[in-house]
């Protein structure tokens, strides 16, 4: 009769791969996985444990989705299977373990770019908080609240939880991702508030530590930043610089947010009536976005043909702002529509300008409305 192992240190190996996932550790991460399965099968049965590991998988399949990118000729993990087993012992959840569910659930819908549902399902984690103790798992969902908030464009609320956020991974020297990440989200809310130069200390304290860590994407991601600041400094030239940069190292990566580098040189190129390059990076950019099934920078880069291309593009801008409105995405049309009213301006298009401006106002408004929007 072989002996059962207890499902207590089964529990322990569970926390340890839980901790090699938060430091974005593939490699330890895919070893525990692998040793806590061969474990499961000579476990004594423990229903609770189970759902643990089902909901750690889950987390583990939501880190190598957004860290580790796809082979030429695989397909993205499926989601749908898990997350309906462990929705149908959602009754059983209980404590940490519901914590744990609407947490992950959160960071799905966030990947998926619905950020009104993750907010939701924060929300609801945020009143399970308090069987946390471990303050590094506090500092995890306090980041993952700045950042959601931060594309919400509430940037007081983002910046309080991105503070609390990063005085915890200060004082731990193995957080690093989440530091660079931290200084991202800091940075994009000062952008926000119009307050480009106090960004910008944070952007290059991020770059120092991704190109100290070797962490090429991170540096990517840190050069696309820079790009956006700069841009919004109104200074193209250098804006296009680092756009350029992040490009090369998305395209080394194989990142899934390549189409979305393209389209910012492409709109910066745009912007700068240089139409040649434009249209280059349009070009390579929409069949990029179309190669990664990426439907809302494909709908995105129809704008800018729209805009700045054809004569007539009115049908296709106002299909791109119904695809981002049933996303909730109102930061996005916010920003698009800023770019028709002005564009239409400068070139007489009065009315339409007009227009335009009020997709503004209301996206403005329905950002405004706050919380309340969010409650479950």
């Amino acid at each position: 009769m072989s002996v059962k192992i207890p499902s207590a240190s089964v529990g322990v190996k569970i926390n340890e791969w839980y901790n090699a996932i938060r430091k974005f550790n593939v490699t330890d991460a895919e070893m525990l996985k692998a040793e806590i399965e061969r474990e499961l099968s000579k476990m004594e049965e423990d229903q609770d444990l189970l759902l643990y590991y089902a909901l750690m998988e889950f987390r583990h399949r939501i880190m190598l989705d957004y860290i580790k990118p796809l082979e030429d000729g695989e397909v993205p993990p499926d989601f749908s299977k898990i997350l309906k087993d462990i929705e149908d012992n959602q009754d059983q959840l209980t404590g940490l373990l519901e914590y744990y569910f609407n947490f992950f659930r959160g960071m799905y819908e966030y990947r998926h770019h619905d950020y009104i549902k993750a907010i939701s399902f924060y929300r609801r984690a945020e009143k399970k908080l308090l069987h946390v103790e471990d303050e590094i798992e506090r500092a995890e969902f306090h980041f993952k609240m700045a950042e959601v908030f931060y594309q919400m464009r509430q940037s007081h609320v983002s910046m309080n939880y991105a503070l609390q956020a990063i005085q915890t991974y200060q004082a731990h020297e193995t957080y690093t991702v989440r530091r660079i990440q931290c200084e991202f989200v800091i940075a994009g809310n000062y952008d926000d508030l119009e307050s480009n130069e106090k960004a910008l200390p944070h952007l290059e304290k991020a770059l120092k530590l991704a190109q100290k860590e070797d962490q090429r994407i991170l540096e990517g991601h840190t050069f696309y930043n820079l790009g956006n600041c700069y841009e919004k400094m109104g200074h193209g030239g250098k804006a296009a610089e680092y756009f350029h940069q992040a490009i090369e190292i998305y395209k080394e990566e194989k990142s899934d947010i390549l189409s979305k580098a393209m389209f910012s040189l492409a709109h910066v190129y745009f912007k700068q009536k240089q139409y040649k390059h434009a249209n280059d990076i349009f070009n390579k950019g929409i069949k990029t976005a179309q190669q990664l099934n990426d439907m809302i920078y494909i709908a995105k880069f129809r704008f800018l043909k729209a805009l700045y291309v054809d004569d007539d593009g009115m049908n296709s801008i106002l299909e791109t702002f119904h695809l981002l409105e049933s996303k909730k995405m109102y930061p996005d049309i916010e920003d698009l529509a800023l770019e028709a009213a002005e564009y239409y301006n400068e070139i007489g298009r009065l009315s339409d300008s007009v227009y335009f401006y009020q997709i503004v106002f209301s996206a403005r408004k329905k950002m405004k409305k706050g919380d309340w929007s969010y409650e479950v």
